[in-house]
């Protein structure tokens, strides 16, 4: 049962990685990699979606690391 858990918090905080990874891009491209700006509601959706990827990324990492 154990590492049924394990495989899950790995997976939650895989998923919360890639999320974080893929927000931050969205944020970054426009200013330091020559893309468009994303428009004021999508940026602060990008940015709530990059602190939620960092919440559960933590979470899952923590409860990886605890198991």
């Amino acid at each position: 049962m154990s590492s049924v858990v394990k495989l899950v918090a790995g997976v939650v905080g895989a998923l919360g990685l890639v999320v974080t990874l893929g927000a931050g891009y969205l944020v970054v491209r426009g200013p330091f990699l020559g893309g468009p700006t994303l428009a004021p509601r999508p940026l602060l959706a990008t940015l709530g979606a990059f602190v939620v990827g960092v919440t559960v990324a933590a979470w899952g990492a923590t409860r990886y690391a605890r198991l």
